[in-house]
């Protein structure tokens, strides 16, 4: 499933702080296909993978908390069913025996507006916004940000975050609403947090039956620990 970096921590140390994470469970209750690219998907299969990643973070019994870096239903997702399935996985998640924290990702935003996707994943944003805040212990804060504040999705069509986002993207002739991978998210994400890119962790695109992808991690106060 890739490779890592050994970052051992010294015996007997107990972590700061322990957290679950998992990204792109994107699930939709169809046939097994491909992605717009051509990728490979599982769709019904990922919430079973997001039910044995709770059953595990629950039998840690020491994590702190969990996040969820985006991407919880599939741009495949029939639109009458974008609702009913938001609610499933989260639903899910909600198993767990401690605070669930997430991000969106363009998915999420392809299924939901963001009025109703932010209150159901209880994401406390300010006039809208996906970012916000939290302490998962003594002197440690974590930021959430807001991957999509100014974007063509998500975003009443005349927004002003919308109209922003079209004038950049024909001014530069990009394509401005792309999900980072796990990678790519993780690392950048923990670079920010803990203000070194030591570590590195990739993930495939998706899981085939009978296969996992999700984990903890463990914060010492010089390194993390998967």
């Amino acid at each position: 499933m890739g490779s890592t970096n050994v970052l051992v921590s010294s015996p007997g140390k107990q972590p700061l702080f322990s957290f679950g994470e998992i990204s792109d469970v994107q699930y939709a209750d169809i046939p097994d296909g491909h992605s717009f690219i051509g990728v490979p998907r599982y769709y019904q299969q990922s919430i079973r993978v997001l039910h044995r990643a709770v059953k595990k973070w629950n039998n840690h019994q020491n994590l702190n908390f969990v996040i969820n870096f985006g991407d919880i239903v599939d741009g495949k997702c029939p639109p009458d069913q974008s609702l009913d399935i938001v609610k499933k996985v989260n639903d899910e998640f909600q198993k767990f025996k401690g605070p669930v924290f997430h991000l969106i990702g363009n998915h999420c935003l392809y299924n939901l507006p963001r009025d109703k996707l932010l209150p159901l994943l209880k994401i406390p944003g300010l006039n809208g916004h996906a970012y916000y805040d939290f302490s998962p212990g003594p002197e440690y804060r974590v930021v959430v940000l807001d991957g999509y504040g100014i974007s063509a999705i998500g975003w009443p069509r005349g927004h002003p975050k919308t109209l922003q986002a079209l004038e950049f993207q024909e001014k530069k002739k990009v394509i401005v609403c792309f999900h980072l991978p796990l990678d790519l998210c993780a690392s950048s994400q923990e670079a920010l947090l803990w203000n070194f890119d030591e570590y590195h962790r990739s993930f495939e695109a998706a899981c085939p039956p009978d296969t996992d992808a999700f984990r903890h991690i463990d914060v010492y106060d010089n390194r993390l620990l998967l």
